[in-house]
Parts: structure tokens; sequence; C-alpha cells
């Protein structure tokens, strides 16, 4: 439910940006001003993740995904409420810190609450529910492009709160990470919360067997004192900088690869470029951004079969070409 929320963050302003009544309500900002106010959020999730970084080890995983939330619902009721490009500008940027949070928060409790052959697949499921999020937002703008007023962008930015509301229900109902637990000395609370998850006996081998990785794991942190940024630069018997450097590659370079001119601008290029009527607009929107849906089915279902560096080097040659056929056609 987190990353369909996620997921819904980053299509719902697609199909409000070219909506009439957001325009006069903003003064028809020029497309500098306009792209600040979209990418603004971008620049909020930022800010988030530096304050995960920081904070999340302290709080604890489930009272920051309900943090999170919190940054959500108040952004989206300040944009919901929204009369001036400030006030939007504002509330996108505070709706942007909770997603950052949240989407550093919720991947890393996922693996550390779940066994280990099912961790991978698990987390490289979290694109297909953004996908899912994605879709959802790009139909109901689409819907509602069809509604006067401004109940026709004011609404989906709302429906953002149903998200979050769902989310902060639903961890009521989760147990604290149990390594999280064990850092801070709550041995006999951790030693439950893994008994619950794997509905085994405290005395069950599986048990000591995962309670003793985690222990292990987190006296070699201790040994090795405080993690320095100056560490990936250095090579060790595990090659934690090139492990690493390769996570944050993949992660720039699907930035850097123009995704978010798919996910937040297509309506717009291709009711302006290439002239399109603004409701054929959102239905292509919503066909395109499927293929984002689709491409997350495969390493959700195949990763075990065909291994994770497979899968990272199948999406880099169709790329350039189909993303140059788009520059062709606008």
């Amino acid at each position: 439910m987190a990353f369909v929320l996620f997921g819904y963050d980053q299509g719902v302003f697609s199909g409000i940006v070219g909506n009439e009544d957001f325009l006069d309500t903003f003064g028809h900002p020029n497309p500098s001003l306009e792209g600040i106010i979209v990418s603004i959020y971008n620049l909020g999730c930022f800010s988030g993740c530096i304050l995960s970084f920081i904070f999340c080890e302290k709080t604890g995983r489930r009272l920051a995904m309900w943090i999170a939330m919190v940054f959500i619902i108040v952004g989206a009721a300040l944009q919901t409420s929204a009369f001036t490009v400030p006030h939007v500008m504002i509330a996108r940027f505070v709706t942007g810190i909770g997603t950052g949070i949240e989407t550093s928060t919720v991947p890393m409790y996922q693996s550390e609450l779940c066994e280990a052959s099912k961790r991978g697949r698990l987390v490289s499921s979290e694109p297909l529910f953004v996908g899912v999020g994605i879709e959802i937002a790009y139909w109901f703008d689409y819907g509602m492009s069809f509604v006067p007023g401004s109940i026709a962008w004011r609404l989906p930015i709302a429906c953002q709160i149903i998200f979050a509301i769902a989310v902060i229900v639903l961890v009521f109902g989760l147990p604290e990470s149990p390594r999280y637990l064990y850092a801070h000395g709550k041995e006999e609370e951790a030693l439950a919360v893994l008994c619950k998850v794997y509905d085994r006996p405290a005395d069950d081998p599986k048990i000591a067997e995962e309670q003793g990785e985690i222990l292990e794991a987190l006296k070699i942190e201790r040994e090795h004192g405080e993690y320095r940024w100056s560490n990936l630069l250095k090579r060790d018997e595990v090659q934690t900088g090139r492990r690493v450097l390769l996570a944050y590659g993949m992660q720039f370079m699907n930035q850097m690869g123009g995704i978010n001119l798919v996910v937040y601008y297509i309506t717009s290029v291709l009711q302006l470029n290439v002239g399109l009527s603004r409701q054929l607009s959102l239905l292509l929107g919503g066909v395109i951004n499927a293929m984002f849906f689709f491409g997350s089915l495969f390493p959700t279902f195949f990763l075990v079969c065909t291994g994770s560096c497979k899968q990272a080097a199948s999406p880099v040659l169709p790329c350039p070409s189909s993303k140059t056929k788009l520059m062709r056609e606008i």
C-alpha cells in the first residue's frame, strides 16, 4: 500500500497541470514556474531521504512510517486547499518529505522482517505497486477531466490522504523490526517478533539461526564503528564499495534516463507538442505508463529464475531506442 501511494503521488500531478481551472487558479504559470511547481516535490523527496538517514535508526521503522504518512496527509491537505503558487509549492515540498521518508523506510523494514529466501522477490515487487499507483492516478485524472470546476483537480490530490490513512492503519498491525529491537537492547521483544514472523517456538533451530545472523551482523557493525562515506573507496572482502556504487548507479541512471518526463509530463507533451486533445492525451498517458507496471512484472515473478545481474542488464538496450523514437515523434 505504501508503494501504491508512492506511485499515486508520482502520477497524479501529470493529469492536473493542464487542467484549465488549475491554470486559472494559479495565474497560468509559465513553463519554468510550472516545472518548479512539479519538481519541488522531488526536492522534498530528497530532503525526506536525508531525514530518514539521520533519524530512522533512532525512531524505529514503524514510527518513521507513521511520521511519513503525517507529512503526506498534511501536504495533500495543503495542496487541496491551495490558491496561490507559494502555497502549492510548500505543500508539494511537504508531501515530498513524507514520500522520501516512506520510500527510504519501507524497503528496509520489509527486508528486515521477511525470510532471506523471500527478500529479493518481495523487494523487487515494490516497483510493481508503484506502477499500480501511477495507473490509478492516471485513470482517475482521466475520469475527472470530464468534471468541470476545481473539484476536477482538488479531489485527485485529496485522495492521497485515503492511501496514507490506509498505511497508518495497516502499520498498527505490524511488529517492529527485529534487527532494530536487537540493536537497541530489546532482546526479548525481538525474539517474540521472530517467533511471530516465522510462526515457530523460541527454541526452534530456524529462530536460533535468524537470531544468530542478526546478532553477528550487529557485532560486525559495532566492531568496525560508524560507517564512513570514505569506505566506498576502499576494497574489502565483501566488495562493499562496488556493491553500493552499483546500486547508486542504477538508481541514478534510472532517473537520468528520462523516466520522470514520462511520468510527470507525458500528458502535457502529447497535448502541447503533438497537438492531441486533453482527453486523448490523458488516455494515452495511462496506456504508456502501463508499461511501467508490465515491466515490473518480470522481476517480481522471475527474479529467482534469471538472477539479478541478467535482469539489471536486460532493460539497457531497449531504453535508448524507445526514447529516441519518442523524441523523434515529438
